[in-house]
């Protein structure tokens, strides 16, 4: 993955997944995304996934390990979170 794919994929996978979450993470998720802070969006994201228990899809969850991985972020909380396929 190349730094413009993350940045691509960082905003459609924000796009997609942000409305699931609570008015509690959304605000942050989504300025920090908007300000291109994509390295602080996307684990706050999966981090807000995960404690409030939001189920994403297989695909979702791999795009989101994907990303985790190209920052070589841990992947505690995307474990945590269900998938419904």
């Amino acid at each position: 993955m190349e730094v413009n794919d993350f940045y691509w994929y960082s905003r459609q996978i924000t796009d997609q997944l942000a409305p699931k979450i609570s008015p509690k993470y959304r605000p942050i998720v989504l300025a920090s995304g908007g300000a291109g802070a994509w390295d602080l969006a996307i684990p706050i994201l999966v981090g807000a996934l995960s404690k409030e228990d939001v189920v994403i899809t297989t695909a979702e969850k791999d795009a989101l390990r994907e990303l985790l991985e190209f920052r070589r972020e841990p992947l505690t909380y995307l474990e945590q979170i269900r998938t419904s396929d």
